[in-house]
C-alpha cells in the first residue's frame, strides 16, 4: 500500500470503499448458505451425499423426534432423527407429502416436494406407508420461522422404518 494513499482519501470516498467490501462480504456470505455445502463428487447430479449414500451419515448420532432443543441446535446440519410418523399429510394442489411427527403444527415434519415425490413413486415407495411407523430419516434439519423444525426428503433413502 503507497504511504500517504488513506490520507488522501475523501470521507465519500471512503464510505464508498467500505460499502463496496461489505456488499462484497455481504454477497459472499449470502451466496454460501443459499448454495449449501459443496456438492458430493461421487453422487449424481442433484443428489445430496446422505440421499446417495446413507452409510456415509451412520455415524451421525440419532436424535428423538421429541428432542426440540437437540434439534434447534442441529439446525442446517446433517443428522439421523428418529420418531413416529403421526399423520401424512398431501397437498394435492402443490404434490407435496408432509410427514409429521406430532398431533399440532409445531411438530418436526419432513417434507417430499413433488419433484422428490416422482422419484419416490418410481422406487414404489409412497410416503402413506410410513403413518403410524417408526422410522429414521436422514438430512438437513431445517429451522424454518414460517413452519417450524423440518427435513426435506430428496429420495427415498433418507428415510427407512425401524423396528
Amino acid at each position: 500500500m503507497a504511504p500517504g494513499l488513506v490520507q488522501r482519501l475523501s470521507v465519500s470516498q471512503a464510505t464508498l470503499l467500505l460499502g463496496a467490501f461489505l456488499s462484497g462480504f455481504l454477497a459472499h456470505f449470502l451466496y454460501g448458505r443459499w448454495t449449501g455445502p459443496p456438492p458430493c463428487p461421487k453422487c449424481p447430479a442433484g443428489v445430496s451425499a446422505a440421499a446417495a449414500d446413507p452409510s456415509a451419515t451412520a455415524e451421525l448420532p440419532v436424535v428423538d423426534v421429541m428432542e426440540v432443543e437437540r434439534l434447534q441446535e442441529l439446525a442446517g446440519v446433517l443428522a439421523r432423527v428418529r420418531g413416529r410418523v403421526h399423520r401424512v399429510g398431501h397437498s394435492s394442489r402443490s404434490n407435496t407429502y408432509f410427514l409429521d411427527f406430532g398431533p399440532s403444527r409445531s411438530a418436526f415434519t419432513a417434507v417430499i416436494f413433488s419433484s422428490a415425490a416422482d422419484t419416490f413413486r418410481r422406487r414404489n415407495v409412497h410416503p402413506n406407508q410410513f403413518q403410524g411407523q417408526e422410522v429414521e430419516i436422514t438430512g438437513r434439519i431445517e429451522d424454518d420461522p414460517k413452519y417450524g423444525l423440518e427435513m426435506i426428503l430428496e429420495s427415498p433413502e433418507q428415510i427407512k422404518a425401524v423396528p
